[in-house]
């Protein structure tokens, strides 16, 4: 297999530090989106450039422990989930660019790096979150994800306590230490972008909701009128209450544009955990990336906490009998691709109390042992398999007191919204 030869550079390699940058919204500079970050301002955008940080002693480093083939402390989000059986995005990233760039190419790349780390290829695919600008209110996120928790974020602290408030406590802090406007300005794309674009190969973006911000549209723009946007691939995580048609035309230039679209649920589900989209919204955002060029793909990226577990069958059902041609088709595997939460750790579906995962397991496998074709929900046993991996019921009292003090702020129901699911989880309230 094509993945097979990047184990050949050892266990823990990951092809990301030779190719891949990833920002947070802050301007922080990372190995990909799911690694650990550093608090060294050196790092961040807001007062270095692109290329100083990608041969700055993190990258280098982090080349030089792979090559030896050692376990980054940075990467211990994929390790965990390795350990799981589920494919990592390490595994799923290896795959993808072994495909676009061949096995002689990567050797040899890996092959130029100096004995420090240094490596005089320029980065080829960049993944920008581009500030906390957003117009959803997610439960698991936070304000320097989206600007919609800034204020929000001070009323769930007031009315939590123990591990709730001391995480959003600490969130708020995090926001206040932080400057969201690294990407605002025209000069970073101009300096920092423009040149970089004739070797570009792939740029992803999120934020917040990166379909709000006008230098994106900037960007786009610049890539077509350039002549380069036919080589450049692109992907963005979007919560798909906007769908602009403008930005579809200009996609219509590139050579791939991937969409993957962050729905947790269905109907009033997906509006309590992703306040407050309009299910309507959603659905006809699905049909308009089902409708687009041929060269615009969606993926379903459904982020599994203690309070979707159960309806993932559901969830999953409803997409089959969509019947998409453009949706769930490409690199992932099966319709509907889940994203593990590992944090907050307090709605990480490992804190769910045994009885509840006996029957979520049930309910799972069953919904599993429907299809022949495992492609379709091969990554639901890896799901289970999470689930069951541990027991963080301590914090299971920290759920249900962070379920009330949402619906006390926006005036939901979770009971009503998520019945069948409150229905078991009640009989463990403490």
């Amino acid at each position: 297999m094509a993945q097979d030869f990047l184990e050949d550079h050892g266990k823990k390699f990951c092809i990301l530090p030779w190719i891949h940058m990833a920002t947070y919204t802050n301007g922080k500079s990372l190995l990909c989106c799911l690694a650990q970050p550093t608090d060294d301002d050196r790092l961040n955008l807001n007062n270095a450039t692109i290329d100083a940080v990608w041969n700055s002693y993190y990258f280098k480093d982090a080349r030089k422990d792979m090559i030896a083939g050692k376990a980054l402390p940075a990467c211990k989000h994929c390790w965990k989930e390795e350990a799981a059986g589920i494919r990592s995005h390490r595994m799923n990233e290896n795959n993808l660019w072994s495909k676009k760039l061949g096995r002689e190419y990567i050797d040899e790349l890996v092959a130029s790096t100096k004995d420090d780390g240094y490596l005089e290829q320029d980065v080829i695919t960049l993944d920008l979150r581009l500030g906390n600008t957003c117009n959803v209110q997610c439960v698991m996120c936070r304000p320097t994800d989206s600007s919609k928790w800034v204020k929000a974020a001070e009323t769930i602290a007031a009315d939590s306590e123990g591990a709730v408030k001391d995480d959003w406590d600490w969130k708020i802090r995090d926001h206040s230490e932080n400057n969201f406007e690294w990407a605002a300005d025209d000069e970073f794309w101009i300096d920092e972008i423009d040149p970089l674009l004739p070797n570009m190969r792939h740029f992803i973006f999120a934020g917040g909701e990166p379909l709000y911000l006008k230098n994106h549209k900037r960007f786009l723009k610049k890539c077509v009128e350039s002549g380069h946007a036919n080589n450049i691939e692109l992907r963005y995580h979007t919560n798909g209450t906007i769908m602009p048609d403008d930005i579809i035309e200009l996609w219509s230039n590139f050579k791939f544009v991937e969409l993957m679209l962050s729905i947790d649920g269905i109907g009033d589900q997906n509006y309590w955990l992703r306040y407050p989209t309009d299910w309507s919204t959603v659905e006809k955002t699905l049909d308009k990336v089902e409708a687009s060029p041929p060269n615009i793909v969606g993926k379903v990226l459904c982020t599994v906490s203690a309070l979707n577990i159960w309806y993932l069958p559901d969830f999953a059902e409803w997409l089959f009998a969509k019947d998409y041609k453009k949706i769930g088709i490409h690199d992932h595997q099966g319709m509907f691709h889940p994203g593990i939460l590992h944090f907050p750790q307090y709605m990480c579906a490992k804190v769910l109390p045994i009885e509840v995962k006996h029957r979520i397991t049930e309910k799972l496998n069953a919904f599993i042992a429907k299809y022949p074709d495992k492609n379709k929900v091969q990554e639901l046993q890896s799901v289970v398999n999470f689930m069951n991996g541990e027991d963080g019921s301590v914090l299971w009292p920290a759920l249900l007191r962070y379920i009330k003090s949402i619906d006390k702020m926006r005036n939901t129901d979770f009971t009503k919204d998520f019945n069948e699911l409150w229905e078991i989880m009640k009989q463990h309230e403490v």
